[in-house]
């Protein structure tokens, strides 16, 4: 697992961001973002969940305690017709093995298909 400062330099650095301007955002200096960074200490809770906010990801994903960068707002979105994600999720998670192999393999033949569609469009 991924340790705090990495992950926070990752994200850092996928936004784009300074340690300065990340620090602006939670109100501490750039330097404090270093110090976070190469792992001279941890923030505060409250810089914690600051920090989770604004890049949307969870306070456990932070800490590397999770693989998945999702938000837990992710889970909320609707998929269609009034389902969210988590809905969705559990409902997958319901089917039998041999079903949710068969729905991987749709799912993977849809993206490729979706990929395939975008190429030609842009090669012609």
């Amino acid at each position: 697992m991924a340790e705090f400062g990495e992950l926070l330099l990752e994200l850092r650095k996928d936004h784009n961001l300074s340690q300065s301007e990340l620090g602006k955002i939670i109100f501490v200096s750039g330097g404090t973002i270093s110090n976070y960074e190469n792992g001279v200490h941890l923030p505060e809770i409250v810089k914690l969940i600051s920090l989770a906010e604004y890049f949307r990801v969870s306070t456990d994903y932070l800490l590397g305690r999770c693989s998945s960068q999702l938000s837990p707002d992710v889970f909320e979105e609707e998929v269609i017709n009034g389902v969210n994600i988590g809905k969705f999720i559990k409902d997958i998670k319901c089917l039998p093995q041999e079903r949710r192999q068969a729905l991987t393999l749709i799912l993977s033949a849809m993206a490729w298909k979706a990929s395939f569609d975008t190429y030609s469009k842009e090669s012609i």
